[in-house]
């Protein structure tokens, strides 16, 4: 009898532990679709996706972006990011440079910036300079278009800046990823040089979706 007792207490406190589980995942959606729908407010233009949001790749970085995990951000990240979840993941191949190593990109890119962290290449038939990707593992980044290179062929292939990791760029090596195109800039010839104070925009209506990309 004190065995069937215990037994019936044993499944009584999983049922319980199942529940609170249950209960505390649906609160910490219900918050992160919360203030989802608080920066859609501030951001007109961002409408709530129109599909389940938990799975996609950018819903752990903007989590972390909200929690202040990853420090100050500036302005154009986060509503960038948000709109980013209406857009499905897609296959890009990656390799790194450095200004010193690897590749020997040297100190500037084509658009006349410093070759730093945050900053990948691309084909300029494709993507135009100030255009923005999040690239997944293992670079896991958003990234700005601001380099080009006569190996980066392609509209879904990019050459990471990994200043000061000269091991991770050999751990990329040239590999295949998810990428997902947050701003694309249409494509031009000469891209002169980089206006200075430049950032993405943070936008105050609709951006022109170009996913042809």
């Amino acid at each position: 009898m004190k065995l069937r007792d215990t037994s019936a207490s044993t499944r009584r406190h999983i049922v319980i532990a199942v529940v609170l589980t249950l209960l505390i995942a649906m609160t910490m959606t219900a918050a992160f679709g919360s203030e989802i729908a608080r920066l859609a407010s501030i951001h007109s233009w961002l409408p709530w996706p129109d599909r389940q949001v938990q799975d996609h790749p950018l819903t752990p970085i903007i989590r972390g972006i909200l929690r202040g995990e990853y420090g100050e951000q500036p302005a154009w990240k986060l509503p960038m990011l948000v709109n980013g979840l209406r857009k499905e993941p897609k296959t890009a191949t990656i390799s790194a440079y450095c200004s010193q190593c690897c590749d020997g990109g040297g100190q500037y890119t084509r658009w006349g910036s410093p070759v730093r962290r945050g900053i990948c290449a691309a084909d300029p038939d494709y993507w135009g300079p100030g255009s923005v990707i999040w690239v997944g593992p293992p670079v896991n980044e958003v990234l700005i278009v601001e380099d080009t290179g006569g190996a980066i062929q392609g509209p879904h292939r990019f050459d990471v800046c990994m200043e000061g990791a000269h091991e991770m760029c050999r751990e990329i090596g040239i590999s295949e990823t998810i990428y997902v195109p947050l701003h694309r800039v249409p494509p031009r010839k000469r891209w002169g040089e980089k206006p200075e104070g430049w950032e993405p925009p943070v936008w105050c209506t609709p951006p022109q979706q170009d996913d042809s990309a």
